[in-house]
This record gives structure tokens, C-alpha cells and sequence, in this order.
């Protein structure tokens, strides 16, 4: 019985797998419909041993958005001293949401603590947040990478919220250049 049904899911993953990642999440969410919660969905998706992507893997997914790991940050090239994101990722980020036609946000990290580690800075950080028609659609963490892959910004009924965004297959290759990716040197003006 075993067998079978790890047949059956690499048997899902080749008939959904697509060239890009998030086209193969989101593919495969559609493939197992409601029979899954998101936590059971992101067990099968690691247990079907996803490909990376432009330096970001699969993590989780979770109420439409799926989050991605991202390349190791050095984060005094993220923040400013008091904590804003810098002015270089801020225009790499601008540029991207132009191109997606979202608008940027520069939220204040919510602290879950009091708790500050003694080497640990002490001013608040942010992160990135782009939104379209004021549904979050992309957050930039030098931590990790979320992007919504089902919803809808206004909806009447339930099933709206499971409705695919269309993002782009090349989302995750512009968002590398974020992360100090290959395609970096592609965004930057003179």
C-alpha cells in the first residue's frame, strides 16, 4: 500500500510539474483540491522533492500564499541603521512592482516579543510588501519570500478565495535580483 501511494505522488508530480516553480505549486494545489489542508499539501509538496528556482525553495503553503527560502542574506545590505530597508533593495523592489503593476509598502516588522537578543539590533525592522487592489501579493524578507498563488481581493463567496492569481512565469527569476541573483546587474540604472 505503501508502494502505491508513492507512486501516485510522483505520478501527481510529473503530470503537474511545470518549468517554474510556483506554475508546479500552484498545479498541484488545483490537482488535489480540498481533499488536502495546507499543512498536508506542504507535506506532499517537500515529500515530492520540488526543484529550487532562481535560488528560492519551497517552504510552505498556507491560506494561498506559499513561502519560499530564500539565498543567505547579509542584512546590512538590507536596513538602514534605524531599520528601513535600504535605498538600493527599495529600487530593485520599485522596479519589480512597476513591472507587476503592484504598489510597494515598507511595513514595520511586527515584534512577537520583548525579548532582544543582547548582540541583537535594536531598532525595528521592515520589510517589503507589494499589493494589488489591496490584496498583499508579494512580501520581501531578507528571511524568506511569499508570494500569493489563489485569492481575490474582494470576494462575496468562499470558492473567490481560491481563484489563481496570474503573476508571470518569470516572477522568481526578477525577484532574484532582490536577493543578490543572477539577474542583478539586469535591474540596475545608470
Amino acid at each position: 500500500m505503501k508502494n502505491m501511494s508513492a507512486n501516485h505522488q510522483r505520478a501527481i508530480t510529473k503530470s503537474q510539474r511545470g518549468s517554474h516553480l510556483l506554475d508546479t505549486i500552484a498545479a498541484m494545489r488545483i490537482s488535489v483540491g480540498d481533499g488536502l489542508d495546507d499543512a498536508e499539501f506542504s507535506l506532499l509538496l517537500r515529500e515530492n522533492s520540488l526543484l529550487n528556482e532562481a535560488g528560492f525553495a519551497f517552504l510552505c503553503f498556507s491560506k494561498g500564499f506559499v513561502t519560499l527560502t530564500v539565498p543567505e542574506q547579509d542584512l546590512t545590505g538590507w536596513y538602514l541603521e534605524e531599520g528601513g530597508i535600504a535605498p538600493e533593495k527599495k529600487r530593485i523592489a520599485a522596479g519589480l512592482a512597476e513591472k507587476y503593476e503592484l504598489s510597494l509598502y515598507e511595513p514595520v516588522d511586527t515584534i512577537v516579543t520583548f525579548w532582544q537578543p543582547e548582540n541583537g539590533s535594536a531598532a525595528t525592522h521592515h520589510h517589503l510588501e507589494l499589493c494589488r487592489a489591496g490584496l498583499t501579493v508579494v512580501v520581501a524578507h531578507p528571511h524568506y519570500l511569499k508570494v500569493r498563488l489563489f485569492g481575490a481581493p474582494h470576494y462575496r463567496y468562499e470558492w473567490e478565495t481560491h481563484r489563481p492569481l496570474k503573476l508571470g512565469p518569470e516572477l522568481l527569476q526578477d525577484w532574484a535580483a532582490l536577493y543578490g541573483g543572477p539577474l542583478e546587474e539586469m535591474t540596475r540604472t545608470e
